[in-house]
């Protein structure tokens, strides 16, 4: 999933570095190995597993073990259908995902990838004439359509996936010490793989996204609590008692409408219990009291003294100020890298566009300090500053154009 969005991110940048005409041969090469993709790959996988989609779990279980399919099998067809802007084939290959999920009774896998093929199906712009006879011809809006009756989706609510995300949220708290280190979730289980982490993770956020219409705090609090085992297997404490602490937050936050209310008191009970041991009570606090200085220091910045008793005070403040935005940039890159490895790329944006406001700020600032110091060290970051906007961009704004795009 996270190679695909690193795709979308890569193709604009590509298509800028060498001119027109280049830009228009690389396309439609990409095309072609999309089609290639889709003909061979695509279509024959999902010829092989749709006759099983009504049947029984056994039944797919036994015929998908001889079938040499694994979860990796479209990876490549969805990666070359995302480069060469083809929609339909990219739902294809979501459909095919999701196949691949119901042979081995995933419903929450399956339902999510039928999801996503749905939005892709929804374009209505011209594609390859290759492609769209064989989606008419192949039907695969009736696979789609028949797949998502069996997997019952559609009737699947927050009320059935939620409960998954908690069981998923309290396996990954098992799953990490205090210290960082993988363990066995309960007994006689084998320690997992960070692979292995990392798939229940993604499993976390599909159960907490997979009911659009109906949303539950107590679902949002058990995902923001796998995230926090994701910052602590990554030694980042700080991090997770932060996590911890947004996810209590939200607990109770829709009280006893909340479709998880009964749950609530076992999760909240949970999440102490971790951020006790971790001491994150003290963690948040001295947390706070750095953001209260940093805020209590720019509004200093921003209404000098009358008559400055300390004639470096300026500087510092210009420092603080300095010190305060790369703090709120680190957080802003954490949180878009966070949203970016859930796949969601639209609010990964959101949190580089606010990354991207403080590097503009840090420039701004960089250049005060030089003209208060005269250093010319300054100078030289305010530049960086501006160069590190440009990078950014380069890096993300294909991706950030093609995520606003999609969603309106």
């Amino acid at each position: 999933m996270l190679n695909r969005w690193i795709a979308r991110a890569c193709i604009g940048l590509a298509l800028l570095g060498g001119g027109l005409s280049a830009s228009l041969s690389w396309a439609q090469t990409q095309t072609e190995l999309a089609v290639s993709s889709y003909v061979n790959v695509t279509l024959p996988t999902l010829a092989r597993m749709k006759p099983w989609i009504d049947k029984s779990a056994a039944d797919r279980a036994k015929a998908y073990a001889t079938m040499g399919i694994n979860d990796t099998t479209c990876d490549a067809a969805i990666l070359e259908s995302i480069k060469a802007g083809e929609h339909f084939a990219e739902g294809a290959g979501e459909l095919c995902l999701a196949l691949d999920a119901w042979m081995q009774n995933n419903d929450l896998s399956t339902c999510a990838s039928v999801k996503y093929s749905g939005f892709y199906f929804a374009h209505t712009e011209p594609v390859n004439a290759t492609i769209a006879k064989l989606h008419k011809s192949e039907g695969i809006l009736s696979v789609r359509l028949q797949l998502e009756n069996a997997a019952g989706c559609a009737k699947k609510t927050v009320r059935y996936w939620g409960p998954m995300a908690l069981s998923l949220s309290a396996q990954l708290s098992a799953s990490v010490s205090n210290s960082g280190d993988l363990l066995a979730p309960s007994g006689g289980a084998a320690v997992p793989t960070r692979e292995a982490f990392d798939r229940t993770l993604y499993l976390c956020h599909q159960a907490y996204n997979a009911d659009d219409n109906n949303k539950s705090a107590v679902v949002d609090a058990a995902d923001d609590a796998c995230y926090a085992m994701d910052h602590l297997l990554e030694h980042k404490v700080v991090e997770a008692c932060q996590a911890l602490d947004k996810s209590l937050k939200k607990v109770f936050s829709m009280g006893s409408s909340d479709p998880l209310a009964s749950e609530a008191k076992g999760l909240s009970q949970r999440l102490n219990e971790r951020s006790a041991s971790l001491d994150c009570g003290a963690t948040n606090a001295a947390i706070k009291a750095a953001e209260d200085k940093i805020r209590a220091d720019l509004q200093a910045a921003a209404t000098p003294p009358p008559a400055p008793v300390n004639p470096y005070e300026k500087r510092n403040a210009i420092i603080n100020a300095i010190n305060g935005e790369q703090q709120a940039m680190g957080h802003d890159y954490d949180a878009a890298k966070l949203w970016f490895d859930r796949g969601d790329d639209y609010e990964a944006c959101g949190y580089y566009q606010r990354a991207l406001h403080s590097l503009r700020t840090l420039e701004s600032l960089f250049s005060d300090l030089n003209r208060e110091t005269g250093d010319r060290e300054y100078s030289d970051k305010s530049r960086e500053m501006e160069d590190e906007q440009n990078a950014l961009l380069d890096d993300v704004g294909d991706m950030c154009v093609d995520a606003e795009n999609r969603l309106y």
